[in-house]
């Protein structure tokens, strides 16, 4: 296995091929002689354009930034990520409700539901409670781009993720695993929750 050469948040690291961007990450402080702050990073910027999850793996000769959770950007990816939450939760109760979209939005995330009868606050009580749940199951968000097939596939039972991925017209969007279609976005994409 070779070694591959990057440059991580400004300073200069060789790790093993197909470290992940969070394992670079650890690296970096890790290989301090007085080790730093801890970088409490979301995601990574890669070579100044693109944002990955820290289960990305780089390769040779990439820039990574790291994306801390305090951040503005980092708040969103935050955000973002406690919508899948939120969805998985919905799921996990009310099997037959329908996910619409579930955007970060500047205090904190909303999600569109189509159920048949709407929650009411002991319901919102399960579905916080079964959020808990999730979030000490650790799971990690791994996105996958997908192609409007095999995301219309996934996602046959969910009607209005279908009509976003028509609206979409392979241009772009987010996809949960838990069928959260955000609006925006060069990739069609796929966020699998997976355990840790």
């Amino acid at each position: 296995m070779s070694d591959l050469r990057l440059t991580v948040d400004r300073e200069p690291l060789i790790v093993a091929a197909g470290t992940t961007a969070g394992g670079a990450l650890r690296a970096l402080t890790e290989g301090r002689a007085v080790p730093g702050e801890p970088v409490h990073a979301v995601a990574v910027r890669v070579n100044d354009e693109v944002t990955r999850d820290l289960a990305w793996k780089p390769e040779d000769g990439d820039r990574l930034e790291s994306v801390p959770i305090g951040s503005d950007e980092g708040r969103a990816i935050l955000r973002h990520s406690t919508a899948h939450v939120l969805a998985q939760a919905v799921q996990d109760l009310f099997p037959d409700a329908k996910l619409g979209i579930g955007p970060p939005i500047t205090n904190g995330f909303y999600y569109d539901f189509d159920v048949e009868t709407p929650f009411t606050p002991e319901d919102v009580e399960r579905i916080e409670k079964r959020m808990r749940e999730i979030l000490k199951q650790r799971q990690r968000f791994s996105r996958r781009v997908v192609t409007d097939a095999e995301a219309r596939a996934e996602l046959a039972a969910e009607p209005y993720k279908l009509e976003l991925i028509g609206l979409k017209g392979g241009g772009g969007g987010d996809i949960s695993d838990e069928e959260a279609v955000e609006a925006g976005g060069p990739e069609l994409t796929i966020y699998d929750n997976v355990r840790v």
